[in-house]
C-alpha cells in the first residue's frame, strides 16, 4: 500500500501518514534532519535576541536621560530656580511672596485702609422664608414683574408667562446672572438680601440708578428693603519704605514683592533667599544625576556570561519558566558592557560634574566648593552632599551657586550660540547640552522606541536584516522539509511496488507447486 501524504493547498502544514510499508518511523527521522538543518536558523533567532536585549536596555537609559533632562536639568538652568526668596511679616497686617527681582533686605509697611467692595443689604427682615415650614414665601406673584437696573445693566424680576410665581431664590438667581458686577446672597437666618461687588476699590459701586419704574422702586425700597441710594468701595492704602500708595485691591506687587493686605497698621517685611528652596532643587539634581550615572555605570561594567546563549524556542519548550528567566537573566548580563555610546555619555556627565566654572565675580567654583563630592571610585562617579558647607554657600554665595549651575560663555544674542558647549558654562548648562547629545546618540544606535514610526538605528537595521535572514532561511528550511518527505514518500512507493511484486512471485510460485 502506498503511503498516505495530504496536504492544504492553502498552507505547507503537512498531514501526512507515513511508513506504512517500510515500517520505517518517517516524521521522527525528518524531524532529526531537520534539526540539524535549523542549527544556522537558532543561531540567528540567537543573534537577534541578543541585538533586542541591546536596544530595549539602551532605549530604557534613554528613557532615563530624558527625564533627567526635562525634569532636573532644564530646572537648574534658570537663574530663578536659584533666586527663590522666602518673605517673613505679621501676617495679621499683611502676607507676602518675594519674585525673583526681589532685593533681599528688611522694609517698612504701614496699612492705613484695606480695599472694600461697595455693599448694600436689607435694612430689616423681608419674610422670604418661614423657619417653621421650611419654604420660601412668594415675593412676586406669576404675572407680575419688575425692571431695574443694576449698574447700567437692566434686569427683569418675575415671570411674564405668568405660570410662576418668584421666591427671594429666583431674584438671586437673576440677579447673579446679569453680569453687572455684584453678586446676591440671602441669609435664612437674618432673612435679608445682601448685596456686594464682585470688585474692590473706589470704582466698585452698587448704583440703581436707572431704575426709573415707580412700582419697581417701590419694590426694591419696600419689599426687598434696600437702601437705593448708590455706594461705592473703597481703596487700600498704605505707605511701603516711605512712599504712598493707592491701590483698588488688596493684592499689590512693590520692588518684586507680591503683598496681600490683610489688616490695619504697621510690619515690616524681612526678604532673604529661601535657602531650604534652592538646597531641596540642588538635591533633586543630585539625586537624579546619581541615578541616571549609576544605571548607566551598572550596564557598562556587567559582567558578561559567555556560557550562557539566548535561549531558543525547542530550549525552552524543555525547561519552566522559573529556569527560563534564571537563564535569560544570565544571558541578558553585559549585554552593554563597554558600550562605546554609553561609555562616552558617562565619561562627559563626570567631566561636566568636576568642571571648574568661573562666576561672574571672578571666583572659581566647583561642586566641591559648595559641598557636593564625588564618592569612591568603585561607586562610579556618585555625588554626595555636606548638607552645612551646601547651605552656607546657598546663605552666603548665592550669585555664585547660580553661576556654577546656569552660567552660559555665549552672549544670548549671538543666533549661532550653542548654550552648555563651552567647558565654561555653567555644570547644569554644560550637562543639559552633553545629555541632550546622549539621548541624539542613543536614538542613532538604538533607535527611539515605540514612538518611533520607522527604525532606522543602527541595531534598527541590523535587526530588520536578520528577520529578512530569518525569513529567507524559513522558507530554505520548509522547501527541504517537504523534499525529505518527497523522498521518503517515493521510497515508500517504490517499497510498496516491490512488495506487491514479491507477493504476487510468492502466489505464481505456490500455484506451480499445487
Amino acid at each position: 500500500m502506498d503511503p498516505i501524504t495530504m496536504q492544504n493547498s492553502t498552507t505547507s502544514n503537512l498531514l501526512r501518514i507515513s511508513g506504512l510499508a517500510s515500517g520505517i518511523n518517517t516524521d521522527q527521522i525528518v524531524s532529526q534532519l531537520m534539526a540539524a538543518a535549523s542549527m544556522p536558523l537558532d543561531q540567528l533567532e540567537q543573534q537577534k535576541q541578543w541585538l533586542q536585549w541591546q536596544q530595549e536596555d539602551m532605549q530604557s537609559i534613554n528613557t532615563q536621560l530624558l527625564s533627567l533632562r526635562d525634569d532636573t536639568l532644564f530646572q537648574m538652568t534658570l537663574q530663578g530656580t536659584f533666586l527663590a526668596k522666602t518673605v517673613s511679616s505679621n501676617t495679621s497686617i499683611a502676607t507676602a511672596t518675594a519674585g525673583v527681582n526681589a532685593v533681599n533686605g528688611t522694609y517698612t509697611l504701614s496699612v492705613s485702609q484695606l480695599a472694600t467692595g461697595a455693599t448694600s443689604a436689607s435694612t430689616a427682615a423681608i419674610g422670604a422664608y418661614n423657619s417653621s415650614t421650611n419654604t420660601y414665601n412668594t415675593l412676586i406673584p406669576a404675572g407680575t414683574t419688575y425692571t431695574i437696573t443694576i449698574n447700567g445693566k437692566q434686569i427683569t424680576l418675575g415671570d411674564p408667562t405668568g405660570t410662576k410665581a418668584w421666591t427671594i431664590n429666583d431674584i438671586v438667581t437673576a440677579i447673579n446672572s446679569a453680569n453687572a458686577g455684584v453678586n446676591a446672597t440671602y441669609d435664612t437666618t437674618t432673612d435679608r438680601l445682601f448685596l456686594i461687588t464682585s470688585t474692590t476699590g473706589s470704582n466698585a459701586t452698587i448704583d440703581f440708578t436707572g431704575t426709573t419704574d415707580p412700582n419697581a422702586l417701590n419694590f426694591l425700597t419696600n419689599t426687598l428693603k434696600l437702601n437705593t441710594s448708590t455706594v461705592t468701595g473703597t481703596d487700600a492704602s498704605f505707605s511701603f519704605n516711605g512712599v504712598n500708595i493707592t491701590t483698588s485691591s488688596n493684592n499689590a506687587s512693590v520692588a518684586g514683592i507680591n503683598i496681600n493686605l490683610t489688616g490695619i497698621g504697621q510690619t515690616t517685611l524681612s526678604v532673604q533667599t529661601d535657602t531650604d528652596t534652592i538646597y531641596n532643587s540642588i538635591k533633586n539634581f543630585v539625586d537624579a544625576y546619581n541615578n541616571v550615572i549609576t544605571q548607566i555605570n551598572s550596564k557598562l561594567t556587567e559582567e558578561r556570561y559567555y556560557d550562557y546563549q539566548p535561549l531558543t524556542d525547542s530550549q525552552k519548550q524543555q525547561m519552566s519558566q522559573d529556569d527560563i528567566t534564571a537563564w535569560e537573566q544570565k544571558a541578558r548580563s553585559g549585554d552593554l558592557n563597554g558600550n562605546d555610546t554609553l561609555t562616552s555619555i558617562y565619561y562627559s556627565m563626570r567631566e561636566a560634574i568636576s568642571g571648574i566654572v568661573t562666576a561672574s565675580d571672578g571666583t572659581t567654583m566647583t561642586l566641591s566648593s559648595i559641598g557636593i563630592t564625588t564618592g569612591q571610585w568603585y561607586e562610579g562617579g556618585k555625588l554626595y552632599i555636606d548638607d552645612t558647607t551646601l547651605k552656607n554657600a546657598i546663605q552666603n554665595n548665592p550669585q555664585e551657586v547660580m553661576d556654577l549651575f546656569t552660567k552660559i560663555t555665549e552672549p544670548v544674542t549671538n543666533v549661532n550660540a550653542t548654550p552648555g558647549s563651552s567647558s565654561n558654562d555653567g555644570i547644569a548648562a554644560r550637562l543639559y547640552y552633553i545629555v541632550n547629545n546622549g539621548i541624539n546618540s542613543i536614538i542613532q544606535e538604538a533607535g527611539g522606541g515605540q514612538y518611533q514610526l520607522y527604525d532606522n538605528s543602527f541595531l534598527g537595521q541590523q535587526i530588520n536584516d536578520l528577520n529578512q535572514r530569518i525569513s529567507d532561511m524559513q522558507d530554505q528550511l520548509n522547501t527541504l522539509e517537504q523534499q525529505y518527505y518527497n523522498e521518503f514518500s517515493q521510497m515508500e512507493t517504490y517499497i510498496s511496488q516491490m512488495n506487491s511484486q514479491s507477493q504476487w512471485l510468492s502466489q505464481q510460485t505456490s500455484s506451480s507447486s499445487g
